[in-house]
Order: C-alpha cells, then sequence, then structure tokens
C-alpha cells in the first residue's frame, strides 16, 4: 500500500535551463510576494560565506550536513566547512588550484553539490572531474575525471562513490583508489533539461531518474540494472512539450519509490520490481519531501513563476524559498502560508537542508545561512 495521502501544491520552477535550444523571448509573469500576516516569526542563527556562490548559472549547489559540520561549495573551486551549531569556519580549499587542469584563478566549475560518508566528502563538476576530500581536514584525497558533467550530488555506498553524468552515464568508482568499477549507459535524447537526477540507495541498489520518464534501478555491486520503468511518455506535440526528463531525485519511503517528471507525472513504483503502484498528472523539477504521510512537491500555485525551491520541513510546517531570497513557510496540512522573511536577495536555487529543527539554505551568491523559528 502506498505511504501516501495527499499533495500540497505550493509553487513551480518553469525556467529550468535547457541544453540543445535556445530560450523563447515569451514574457513571464511573475506572482507579486504574498502580503500575508506572519503568525510564525523566523530568525537567522548566523550566516557565513562561502566563495562567490554559483552566480545567475542554474547550479544545485545543495550542501550537506554531517560530522558536526555543514560543508559547502561555490562554482569557482571553494569548499567549505563550517561547525553545524557556530557557523565558525573550520577549514576551506580552493580546488581550482589542486589539479592540473586549472590554475588558482580559472574556475573548477564545481556543481550539484557535496555529498558524504565514510569519513569522506565528494563533490563533482561541469568539466567532469570527481573529488574526494578528508572531511575532517578538506585535503584531497584524490580526484578524476570521469568524461561527462556531474550535475547532480555524487552517492556514497557500498565503499563505491557514484555519480550521475549529462551524458547519460551512471559511474561507480572505488572509494580508495578511485578506480573504476562500472557503468551503467543510457541513451539521451538531443532535447533535454540541463540537470541530473540524484540519486538514492537502499540494500545494496541504488535508483535514480533519468530523460524520457524513466526511472532505473541499479545494483551497487557490479552495476547491473535490476529494472527501469517509465512513468510517462511523450505526446508528440512540440519539441519543448516532449522534454519529459526526471531531474528531480527519487523519494525512497518503506518499500515505495516516488518520482515525478518533468511535463509528465507523478507516480508511486514498488521498490522492489518497479512496478507502478499509481500515478498523476503531475510537473516538476524539484525533488519532494514526506513528513508522516504526506507528501509534498512544489508546482504551480499562488506563488506561480517565483522559482520556487524544493520544499524542506521546519518543524512540522514546510519551507521554500524563492529567486529574490523570500523564505516561505506554509502550514503542512492547509497549505497556508503562515511565515515568511528575505534572506539573501539575490535568490536561491540549492534545495534547503534540515537538520535538528534548523534550516541551512545556501545562496546563488554564496550566503550560507541557518535559520530556526524564534
Amino acid at each position: 500500500m502506498a505511504h501516501w495521502s495527499k499533495l500540497l501544491i505550493t509553487g513551480v520552477l518553469i525556467t529550468g535551463v535547457l541544453s540543445g535550444c535556445s530560450s523563447n523571448d515569451e514574457l513571464i509573469k511573475i506572482a507579486p510576494v504574498p502580503q500575508i500576516q506572519t503568525n510564525v516569526e523566523l530568525q537567522v542563527n548566523w550566516d557565513a560565506s562561502v566563495g562567490s556562490g554559483s552566480g545567475e548559472i542554474f547550479s544545485r549547489l545543495q550542501p550537506t550536513i554531517a560530522y558536526s559540520k555543514v560543508f559547502a561549495s561555490d562554482r569557482a573551486g571553494i569548499v567549505a566547512a563550517f561547525d553545524v551549531t557556530s557557523g565558525d569556519k573550520i577549514w576551506q580549499i580552493n580546488l581550482a588550484g589542486e589539479t592540473s587542469f586549472f590554475s588558482s584563478t580559472q574556475s573548477a566549475l564545481l556543481s550539484g553539490g557535496v555529498s558524504h560518508g565514510y569519513d569522506k566528502i565528494a563533490i563533482g563538476s561541469e568539466n567532469g572531474e570527481l573529488y574526494i576530500l578528508e572531511q575532517a581536514t578538506g585535503e584531497l584525497v584524490w580526484h578524476k575525471q570521469v568524461g561527462g558533467e556531474i550535475l547532480a550530488k555524487p552517492l556514497m555506498a557500498g565503499n563505491k562513490v557514484i555519480v550521475s553524468t549529462g551524458n547519460g552515464k551512471v559511474i561507480a568508482f572505488d572509494l580508495e583508489t578511485g578506480e573504476q568499477s562500472w557503468v551503467y549507459q543510457n541513451d539521451v535524447p538531443a532535447l533535454t533539461l540541463r540537470g541530473n537526477s540524484g540519486l538514492v540507495e537502499n540494500q545494496g541498489a541504488i535508483f535514480f531518474g533519468l530523460p524520457k520518464g524513466k526511472i532505473a534501478g541499479v545494483l551497487i555491486d557490479g552495476g547491473r540494472a535490476i529494472w527501469e520503468q517509465i512513468i510517462v511518455t511523450s505526446d508528440g506535440g512540440n519539441e519543448l512539450a516532449n522534454i519529459i526528463d526526471v531531474d528531480a531525485t527519487p523519494l525512497l519511503l518503506g518499500d515505495t519509490l516516488y518520482a515525478v517528471a518533468y511535463n509528465g507525472n507523478l507516480a508511486a513504483l514498488e521498490l522492489r520490481t518497479g512496478k507502478i503502484l499509481w500515478k498523476r498528472a503531475y510537473s516538476s523539477l524539484q525533488s519532494m519531501v514526506v513528513d508522516g504521510y504526506n507528501l509534498y512537491v512544489t508546482s504551480s500555485d499562488g506563488l506561480e513563476n517565483r522559482e520556487l525551491s524544493a520544499p524542506a520541513i521546519l518543524n512540522g510546517h514546510v519551507a521554500v524559498i524563492d529567486f529574490e531570497g523570500y523564505l516561505h513557510l506554509l502550514d503542512s496540512e492547509a497549505g497556508t502560508l503562515i511565515g515568511q522573511m528575505q534572506l539573501d536577495s539575490d535568490g536561491y536555487i540549492a534545495r534547503p537542508l534540515v537538520d535538528n529543527n534548523v534550516l541551512f539554505l545556501l545562496s546563488k551568491d554564496g550566503l550560507l545561512s541557518a535559520v530556526t523559528i524564534k
């Protein structure tokens, strides 16, 4: 039985960057910031600077939280660790100066965000470079060219680090040596969204979204495909309407996997077989979050075209942040706005993270903030 009872529709990111076509010139009407009676007050516990951020490039440089630290990066090459409670900087490294491909003045084009595991952290780049660092010191353990853009966070599991690349590959490397273990190959259509689904792990397998409305499960040991499932097919309309990428990271809850496609469907799949349990018409690029029996995903509503982030759960409320840096807090049952504050006006793309009822956000300008409810 699917662990799902309802959806909270909060907004949509419809200005995704396309690969293989030029943007159109149609004006997009942006909804004004909703004026609300604030019922819940938010406060910033601390701020810290992480290099120069990602700028106007669509880059999901999501931080990660582990080992009592927050790890974050900018696009140019800075990776830093901060104390999760105080925000004090523990270490910082510039990866632009750590390889033979770059000088310290050239951008490393880091992308996708930081992941952690086995006392190490990992991050990839648009140049196809994968970096493994010691979490305690930031020391570079090894780096490797993988042959394709790494636009999603690497995954560490089974003593391997696994990446998804923009040219349709999922590649596993030995975490200690950097030697390639296996490659899973998927065809990429000529026109896709510029991005990749993140990878999720469960009981020796990984699951991820792909272009053409596909979800796949692959064994960590050996890279053999367990199953592949199509959750939506193109309707034969215009080229843009036929983009049905699954760029949102699937959500695992019990023995059910949830996935959503752009221009497509929201679907629940049986984890073991990939069988579709149910699906409904829904379109999103953003990852989902679950709280109890409620599944939350951003799509179009009153905050239309404000380029909302993926949702996060903060003290039982739903939090999203927009392109102008407004943090919106919604009632998890009614979907009504109950709290709001503006952080960095340069805006946000990366998904907010929650740890011990603290919300962590990284802006496009490189401002890392820890926010709580008063």
